[in-house]
């Protein structure tokens, strides 16, 4: 770490380890990256190799009160010093993860308060250009084992965006290049970026990044200047470039693109806020919730973000289980335009760069209202130190105005109830992306996941000045013309999100309602239900077709429901539903085969996490979910996970421009027969004190 200088102080509240994600974000850091202050630059993000602990010690969360509580950041230490006393690692280890290991599932539900609990920690390192795995026994400070992982690529890391800089920074084409356009190295900023599976020789057995690159210069992002036609690739094992491709000039858009304040005759509103004067109703002990009726426990991770785990609902005198685990298992976001500096845009967002590693602080009023409760994480830094995310997560309820239930009757006039939901968020910056995830829960006993996104448009550069240009067909055949000299390029998000269902127990059915058209004897026609129960995995590929409606309901058949039914829950789609348009030859189909179904169904299994597969960078076709499928496991009346894959179409339009409106899609799960009434009947007419 001879790179590494005297400690600097850095705001943390606007740089996180999510400020070297996929793309640049502050404008200073990434001039010194390729000016003449390089090594500088290097010095600081060294600091974040090294956990920051000079300028912003990682804050120790609550003491452990659940078993699946995540690393503390003395947990993070001591697994890295029973790593270096084995002898397995050294000081050009680099950790590409560092989270807990759970614990077997059966003995996190039969676990009481009190107890006490083993805590390991899975790793994987890097070390040049090998893998490793490790599993840590924390409680007995020994390792479990070591194994290499060969042929594959871990993901991304924040020294691998270091090497690459640095490698371009040098390389005499591109200097040159950039001085056929009128520019120097620190008047740019080059993005990062993954480069799929394409069977490309030049990258084979080679770790590799892309970089295309953007002019600092004007108001606004960089995003709205790309530097179009030029860019390079970087073998960060070996920092070399071993691409250079500049494909001729185009022009960069002079099109403001500021977002501070317009000059417009738009008048600021009154304050609109949640106002809690008796202040919130949850409560937070460690790092388990209770609101109303429900009861869940949360954590961060590296790769996923926000996990959500062990949910469970008061009813009466009982505590239901309804979900295990929830969280984002893969994102997969793959650009339309073939061009050779696009076509590889095909990103496995949280298997390459980390959902949660590009997480970002929230911002009280605007990402979070006022009333939330914010909490920190840890993550771990390239070293497996823990680095300490400020306001991390926000935890917050809000009564939208809408009537939980409501009736009026002309003879005995009005009833109803007010409703209000918790809601758990995380935001992440995963480029020019910036992505929510929430996991709301309401009175009436639902769990609404929902995803939002902001940010900025993959702008392309193009001649094209208006659609009334003879270039303009040409230039827009893969996005839409949103500002003069800017194309917004047509893409997709999908979403895996894996949810571990436990309804009323561990073993649990699919149930597939179909709503079948039937004559009904006299003059009238209709539909009954159909419920088909699936007993192996290939029989639960399902495909969302709104011609034939079916209620994906996930039921106990070991328990017993309301008038003799048995318990469920029902997964609805709501406005969450994507299809994939990629041909099933196209390698970027083959990597993210997740998206070829909207819900997927597999017997439980601890090491199957992650839709795509665990190493996806550069990875192999077919793996995660098709791999697991094929063996066609029996899914009836046993532990059962669910895979829902939701997502957007985006066509880009000019009011994306700059910066994109925020835009939310959701599912749910809701109760089925799992209540033996309306689980919102006894919501109180009145606040509590009034």
């Amino acid at each position: 770490m001879d790179r590494i200088i005297a400690a600097t102080n850095i705001n943390w509240f606007s740089v996180s380890i999510a400020t070297f994600s996929k793309f640049f974000i502050d404008r200073t850091w990434y001039r010194l990256m390729l000016g003449k202050s390089r090594l500088l630059a290097l010095s600081l993000v060294g600091l974040l190799l090294m956990g920051c602990q000079a300028m912003n010690p990682a804050q120790s969360i609550a003491p452990m009160h659940h078993p699946l509580d995540p690393l503390t950041a003395d947990e993070y230490s001591q697994a890295t010093s029973i790593l270096r006393t084995a002898g397995y690692i050294n000081d050009a280890s680099r950790f590409a993860t560092l989270d807990l290991q759970d614990p077997p599932k059966q003995s996190v539900r039969s676990w009481q308060p009190g107890e006490d609990f083993n805590r390991s920690a899975f790793a994987i390192v890097k070390q040049g250009s090998q893998t490793f795995e490790a599993l840590v026994d924390l409680s007995n400070s020994s390792v479990l084992s070591w194994v290499e992982i060969e042929g594959v690529q871990p993901s991304l890391i924040v020294e691998d965006f270091i090497d690459s800089f640095r490698a371009l920074a040098e390389d005499e084409g591109f200097i040159a290049a950039l001085a056929r356009r009128g520019l120097a190295p620190d008047e740019v900023a080059c993005s990062p970026m993954t480069v799929g599976n394409y069977n490309n020789p030049v990258y084979a057995g080679r770790r590799v990044i892309k970089l295309p690159c953007y002019a600092l210069e004007g108001e606004g992002s960089r995003f709205t200047r790309p530097i179009e036609g030029l860019w390079a690739a970087v073998d960060v094992n070996t920092q070399q470039v071993i691409e250079l491709v500049d494909e001729g000039i185009i022009p960069l858009s002079e099109t403001p693109a500021s977002t501070s304040v317009a000059a417009t005759n738009r008048q600021a509103l009154k304050e609109t806020v949640l106002y809690q004067p008796d202040g919130a109703n949850f409560t937070v002990n460690g790092h388990v919730i209770e609101w109303d009726n429900w009861r869940l426990h949360y954590r961060m991770e590296k790769r996923s973000g926000l996990v959500v785990s062990d949910v469970t609902y008061r009813d009466g005198d009982r505590d239901r289980s309804i979900l295990y685990q929830g969280a984002v298992s893969e994102l997969f976001v793959p650009y339309m335009d073939p061009n050779n500096n696009w076509y590889t845009r095909t990103f496995l967002d949280a298997g390459e760069y980390g959902f949660g590693a590009s997480v970002t602080p929230l911002m009280p009023g605007v990402d979070c209202p006022d009333t939330s409760l914010f909490l920190d994480a840890n993550i771990p830094d390239d070293l497996g130190a823990a680095l300490a995310i400020p306001n991390a997560i926000c935890i917050f309820e809000r009564n939208l105005g809408d009537a939980a239930w409501r009736h009026f009757e002309f003879d005995s006039g009005y009833e109803g109830r007010p409703s209000v939901e918790l809601v758990l968020r995380m935001g992440a910056a995963i480029g020019n992306y910036d992505y929510f995830i929430d996991w709301v829960f309401t009175q009436d006993g639902r769990i609404r996941p929902r995803i939002g996104a902001s940010g900025y448009d993959g702008y392309k550069g193009v001649v094209t000045q208006s659609m009334n240009d003879a270039t303009a067909e040409a230039d827009t055949a893969f996005g839409t013309l949103v500002a003069p000299g800017l194309v917004g390029t047509n893409h997709d998000h999908f979403f895996s999100i894996r949810l571990d269902v436990d309804i009323d127990g561990m073993d649990n059915s699919l149930s597939l309602d179909r709503l079948v058209p039937r004559d009904i004897e006299g003059p009238r026609t209709g539909w009954v239900v159909e419920p088909q129960t699936p007993a192996s995995e290939q029989e639960a590929m399902i495909n969302y077709n709104p011609a034939t409606p079916t209620n994906w309901r996930v039921v106990n058949p070991n328990a017993s429901g309301p008038v003799g039914h048995s318990p469920g829950y029902v997964l609805r789609p709501l406005n969450s539903i994507a299809y994939t348009l990629l041909d099933s030859s196209d390698p970027a189909h083959q990597r993210a085969a997740f998206t070829q179904h909207q819900l997927w169904v597999t017997p439980y299994n601890a090491d199957e996490r992650y839709a795509a597969g665990n190493y996806v960078n550069q990875g192999e076709f077919g793996l995660g979910l098709p791999t697991w499928t094929a063996q066609n496991r029996a899914i009836e009346n046993t532990d059962i996970v669910l895979w829902y894959t939701a997502g957007f179409h985006h066509v880009p339009r000019a009011e994306d421009f700059p910066i994109m409106p925020s835009v939310w899609h959701e599912f749910e799960l809701m109760p089925f027969n799992f209540f033996d009434r309306n689980p919102a009947l006894d919501i109180s007419p009145e606040w509590s004190g009034n």
